[in-house]
């Protein structure tokens, strides 16, 4: 099955570093959220959260342009405590500090080349579904990126993308990630394409939350994931935007399949023109078995469901989302509803 996907950076949090050199650029996003989740059965929970995102880019110090670095912070309070995350499926802490990125590395690109290495802690840059990976993880490795572009522009980016490394997770249970990717970007017009396919392993102990064996399989101390994901993704540019993504996954050793699209209109980048979206998501028996999905969902395995989001820029950097989902068991009358509203602050600083 053929995934789409295409991941924009605008929509997915903090902001790219500029592009000219530069020695010390801050970067900062508040987001508050306000929290619901109903469960067949068990009632609803109400928390409502807050987070700061800091964070120093450069470029060029000591006078070697390709040089690069990054360091920041995550700080959050929230109205349910710590203890609840595990049981809540959260990536990240209700409450309290944390590092959030800590890198160094080089970059360098010409008419018809591109690269970079990242080596510390850092995000994925892989492209990837939420049903595969929560954009909010980081692990502490080594992050790759090079590739072919051609002048005119049509080929914006034909090249590997790597990522390896220990995820940290709220569970624990060293989780070792290793993963490559091909993409291939082209610009058409008004008409923006991508397409990507890879390979990713994920690795981990046993015993902890949200971990168990492969079905059928002995139980190991050391379990291990093999999957096969790919995509693609078509965005209409001109007048309003309108962009379809498709995902797929595929397990190496059982075959299960899993499933992500989405279709999204309009832009987040015209203030007081909403975009909308809805995703479609379908996760596999086995998942991906361990926390490393996205946690605006609910299960991490063996379920289906939709979400439907409106969101609204404002000016000066402000953002209002309205979210609600629901995940459903397959096989079981057991399904969960989620209601978000987020309103984020993006403070532009160089």
């Amino acid at each position: 099955m053929v995934l789409l996907a295409m991941a924009s950076a605008r929509a997915q949090g903090l902001e790219p570093p500029p592009r000219e050199p530069a020695w010390w650029v801050p970067r900062t996003e508040l987001r508050l959220r306000l929290d619901r989740i109903t469960e067949a059965d068990q009632g609803g929970v109400e928390r409502v959260s807050s987070q700061l995102r800091v964070r120093w880019e450069g470029q060029g110090a000591g006078g070697w342009e390709p040089f690069t670095y990054a360091g920041g912070f995550r700080s959050a309070l929230g109205s349910d405590g710590n203890r609840l995350n595990p049981r809540r499926w959260d990536q990240q802490p209700s409450n309290g500090t944390q590092l959030d990125v800590a890198r160094i590395g080089i970059a360098g690109r010409s008419e018809r080349t591109f690269g970079e290495a990242h080596l510390g802690f850092q995000e994925n840059r892989l492209i990837a579904p939420e049903a595969l990976w929560d954009r909010d993880l980081r692990f502490l490795g080594l992050g790759l990126r090079a590739g072919l572009r051609d002048r005119e522009g049509w080929i914006p980016e034909l090249g590997l993308r790597m990522a390896a490394g220990r995820v940290r997770t709220l569970q624990g249970g060293n989780l070792d990630l290793t993963a490559g990717q091909i993409v291939l970007k082209l610009e058409t017009g008004p008409v923006s394409w991508i397409a990507h396919g890879g390979r990713w392993e994920i690795t981990w102990d046993r015993g902890f939350a949200r971990t168990r064996p492969v079905p059928g399989h002995a139980a190991e101390p050391r379990q291990r994931l093999q999957l096969d994901a790919y995509g693609a993704s078509a965005t209409w540019n001109a007048g309003l935007p309108v962009e379809v993504r498709a995902f797929g996954q595929r397990n190496r050793e059982t075959g299960e399949p899993g499933a992500e699209t989405q279709f999204l209109v309009g832009s987040l980048e015209r203030p007081f023109w909403p975009r909308l979206s809805v995703t479609w998501q379908r996760l596999s028996r086995t998942g991906t078995l361990y926390p490393v999905n996205g946690d605006q969902w609910w299960f991490y395995w063996n379920a289906r469901g939709h979400r439907y989001e409106i969101a609204l820029p404002l000016r000066d950097r402000w953002f209002v989302a309205l979210v609600f989902l629901r995940h459903q068991d397959y096989g079981e009358p057991y399904s969960a509803e989620r209601r978000m509203v987020t309103v984020t602050k993006r403070f532009p600083m160089d």
